[in-house]
Parts: structure tokens; C-alpha cells; sequence
């Protein structure tokens, strides 16, 4: 049996330099820090959709819109949502505090 190869990665390959790929990967409109708080706020606000989302569902199975597994789904996916957020946030305002203990 023989194994031909893949075409057309060959050209792919030649005509994307790997500096233009890291390159415009790594280019950043602000700095770091502020990225990085703007990705933890956006993951913020989701875990809040995602709460609100099952209150929704909620009021929906109330009203007998709405079937006890989807609701029961949804409140644990916000349940995990919220308890991942706060280990995150735990675990990060704990290497703050360890960071901010080393000596210069």
C-alpha cells in the first residue's frame, strides 16, 4: 500500500514565514496586564450570563415552559461556572499575595 503525501501543504508552508506567524500573534494593543484583566472580565461576564441564563430557565419551568432536566442542566453548568471563577480568582489573589512577600 502506498502512502502519498498531502499536497498543497508544501506551499502553504513556503509562503508563510514562521516570524510573520509569531509575529502578528504576539502584537498587543495594550500591555499585558491590561489584556489579561480585560480576558478575565469578559470570562466574569459570562459566568454571569450563564447565571442569568439559569434563572431564565427557572422562571420558564415555573411558568411549565420549560422541563426539569434542562433547568437542572443549566443551574449546574452556572454552578461549575461560579465555582470555577472563584477558584481562579482564589488561586490568583493567592500568588498576588506570595508574589508581593518576595524579596527584591
Amino acid at each position: 500500500m502506498d502512502i502519498n503525501p498531502v499536497s498543497g501543504l508544501g506551499n502553504i508552508i513556503k509562503n508563510t514565514p514562521l516570524t510573520n506567524v509569531v509575529d502578528n500573534s504576539l502584537k498587543l494593543d495594550k500591555n499585558p496586564f491590561q489584556s489579561l484583566l480585560d480576558k478575565a472580565v469578559d470570562s466574569l461576564n459570562a459566568v454571569s450570563a450563564q447565571e442569568m441564563n439559569s434563572e431564565k430557565l427557572i422562571n420558564d419551568y415555573i411558568q411549565g415552559k420549560a422541563s426539569l432536566e434542562d433547568v437542572m442542566i443549566e443551574v449546574e453548568k452556572a454552578n461549575l461556572s461560579v465555582n470555577l471563577a472563584m477558584t481562579v480568582i482564589n488561586t490568583s489573589v493567592t500568588t498576588i499575595k506570595e508574589i508581593m512577600q518576595m524579596p527584591v
